[in-house]
């Protein structure tokens, strides 16, 4: 199966991929083994956009095979993960530079199905919007995910901007993403990063039930 979802986001096998999916997952496949490999395929998706290999045709037509396959594993994901009650609130986006929604989706459904309200920004987020939205909301945590490079700088702006405005010290600020490493999270200065969706979501939550004994 691993071949045939490389060749659904690279070779533009759409169908064969969402199958192979659909096949697996009736064979009783683990979900989250099944989006660890569209995730490995996302970051070559990336990798060939960043080095001209790619352009934004492809780039749109991976992020439809990537949402076609989540929506085949949001329910299996969601069954995966224990229920617990949180009244917790999370900014999500994707900053300004990037167009990608495909990780944020998929952790903002495992959020979600913990209990966390999650208010989703949507992708190409500028920093201002990121500090308005937790000033409205008061939410403590803010989550911003990038496929490519160029969203880097919005984030050390975001984050600068959330000093600037008294935020910083009270927001749990965690990036993730297929280009994400934890030299990128020094450099825009996060205080934490992940590549994995449950991980981002158990982190989340332990800082919001740490900070709600406050």
């Amino acid at each position: 199966m691993e071949q045939i979802l490389k060749n659904a986001f690279l070779s533009m096998k759409r169908q064969e991929g969402v199958a192979s999916v659909e096949k697996a997952l009736d064979a009783g496949a683990d979900p989250f083994e099944i989006l660890s490999i569209c995730r490995e395929c996302m970051e070559e998706v990336g990798n060939r956009f960043e080095t001209g290999d790619f352009f934004l045709s492809e780039l749109i037509y991976s992020a439809q095979v990537f949402k076609e396959i989540s929506a085949l594993l949001e329910p299996r994901l969601i069954a995966g993960q224990k229920e617990i009650e949180t009244s917790g609130k999370v900014v999500f986006g994707t900053p300004k530079g990037d167009i990608h929604d495909l990780g944020k989706d998929i952790v903002i459904t495992l959020m979600r199905a913990q209990g966390l309200n999650v208010y989703d920004l949507g992708v190409d987020v500028p920093p201002v919007l990121f500090i308005e939205k937790l000033l409205e909301t008061g939410a403590r945590v803010l989550a911003l995910s990038a496929l490519i490079t160029p969203a880097f700088e919005t984030m050390r702006e975001t984050i600068e901007l959330l000093e600037q405005n008294g935020l910083r010290e009270k927001t749990f600020v965690i990036i993730g993403g297929g280009v994400v490493t934890e030299l990128v999270r020094q450099e825009v200065g996060a205080d934490a990063w992940t590549m994995d969706p449950p991980e981002g979501v158990r982190l989340c939550l332990e800082y919001i039930r740490r900070n709600s004994r406050q």
